[in-house]
């Protein structure tokens, strides 16, 4: 039976459940819509500066947001020990594997910070672009770098208040970011209201100023008296290596999947520059304006993985498996409407990106053959998700390993230096990556040993 076929064969009626799904997978549609709108801004504010500037932020934006997810992973332990604990009822425990977490991100961010600096002008050799893209690319890179030790305070914060159920909260922290990005952004890459014109930098300004602000509103969330998790500051100060080895467990999967998934993706990005400069322009407008149809299914993934994890924590493992079901119809529903939208105007949307005629025309070819990778995103991520908030992070690692290193990676050297084929055609090849994860997706889940495992 295909993996499509089963999750609309495993339905029955459960208003309940689509309640508890729905209460905790909009607020994060939302806010992952929101923390990718930074990128997608200055993406299409900085379009309107040429195809240049378009490549040295669309460059710089993919290596820095990919490898992020890399420093980041510890969200994904702190928010399956969470979610468990908090099902098993105990509060105390998910605290203190918060403040745990948080202790570990801020060394992480720390070595991020200092990694982007140094890295820069190296990715954009490798990367083969023209004197003047580098330059401006290097510049964008170590300025939003700068911001990186509270962008992953962020990402972990957020993934605790997930895990304790609590997605509104950094909602709410992404529409503040996005607030300050965007008046951010339209007032310094073009000089208005008395700012000076500051092009690309004015853009990479924006967004440390928005990363930094979104860092102090997470911790102050976490911390407040009214917070259900009640963090103290001896959480975080406090070494329990029983506790970190156990978040360390359960991240370095997830951590090494991000690490591979990322790796493939600039390396895909690396291998796409070999078109040329106006092709790799259009394929990072492809991938900005197909960026904001992802976050359905991470959404559906994040309100599964939640609910899976707090099932088992109570002792109800055929819950949590109707819990990751029911969340993957409604992914594909969602996720099949951005479909047809992407069939039925990609020119227009593209255009929100560019104003040069080539791009536009090129990057509208590749987000019609997005279309068809959709519902094959929604079913493969809320999988994955589902995976991960039992804590089973292997079975969401070889996903990926396959997904990427078996598929895309090859897929795409083939198509661009043995076919010697367009962009386009490298747009199937990424289509084609997709129904392999979600059909992985389906196998590991389907197998059920996500049920017996124990987090200590």
């Amino acid at each position: 039976m295909s993996a499509i076929s089963t999750v609309f064969a495993k339905q029955s009626s459960d208003p309940e459940l689509d309640r508890e799904i729905l209460k905790l997978a909009w607020p994060a549609i939302a806010e992952m819509m929101l923390h990718t709108f930074i990128w997608v801004v200055d993406t299409a504010m900085v379009g309107r500066l040429g195809a240049e500037a378009l490549s040295a932020v669309g460059l710089s934006g993919s290596v820095y947001w990919n490898v992020l997810w890399v420093f980041s992973a510890i969200a994904v332990g702190a928010m399956a020990i969470v979610a468990r604990s908090v099902g098993a009822g105990d509060t105390r425990r998910a605290a203190h594997a918060a403040g745990q977490a948080l202790l570990i991100s801020i060394a992480l961010g720390i070595l991020f910070t200092f990694g982007t600096y140094f890295s820069a002008p190296l990715i954009f050799r490798l990367g083969g672009f023209e004197k003047n893209v580098s330059a401006m690319g290097v510049e964008y890179l170590r300025i939003i770098g700068a911001g990186s030790v509270l962008l992953v305070l962020t990402k972990v914060g957020a993934g605790v208040l997930r895990g304790a159920g609590d997605t509104r909260t950094p909602m709410f922290v992404a529409v503040v970011a996005n607030t300050i990005n965007a008046v951010g952004d339209y007032v310094l890459i073009f000089g208005l209201l008395g700012f000076p014109e500051l092009g690309v930098k004015g853009a990479a300004i924006a967004t440390l100023v928005a990363n930094l602000a979104s860092g102090i509103l997470t911790l102050v969330a976490l911390f407040q008296k009214r917070s259900r998790l009640s963090i103290g500051i001896w959480d975080l100060l406090r070494l329990d290596m029983t506790t970190i080895k156990t978040l360390v467990n359960l991240s370095i999967p997830a951590a090494v999947e991000e690490a591979l998934m990322s790796t493939a993706r600039i390396l895909s990005s690396f291998m796409i520059t070999s078109l040329g400069t106006v092709a790799f322009a259009a394929h990072q407008v492809t991938i900005a304006a197909e960026s904001l149809s992802f976050m359905p299914g991470l959404g559906f993934s994040t309100a599964s993985g939640v609910l899976v994890g707090q099932n088992l924590g109570a002792g109800r493992a055929d819950r949590a498996e109707r819990v990751a079901y029911r969340s993957i119809r409604y992914a594909v529903i969602v996720m099949g409407g951005s479909a047809l939208i992407f069939f039925s105007i990609p020119r227009l949307i593209v255009s929100f990106f560019t104003n040069d005629t080539e791009v536009i025309l090129l990057a509208s070819t590749c987000l019609w053959i997005a279309g068809f990778e959709q519902v094959f995103i929604g079913i493969g991520d809320t999988f994955r998700g589902s995976l991960r908030g039992a804590g089973d992070t292997l079975s969401a690692l070889r996903m990926t390993v396959i997904g990427t290193w078996l598929v895309r990676v090859p897929v795409i050297a083939l198509i661009i230096y043995v076919f010697h084929l367009s962009l386009p055609a490298v747009w199937v090849g990424i289509c084609f990556e997709w129904v392999i994860r979600a059909v992985l997706g389906w196998k590991y889940f389907s197998r059920g040993n996500w049920e017996h495992i124990e987090l200590h």
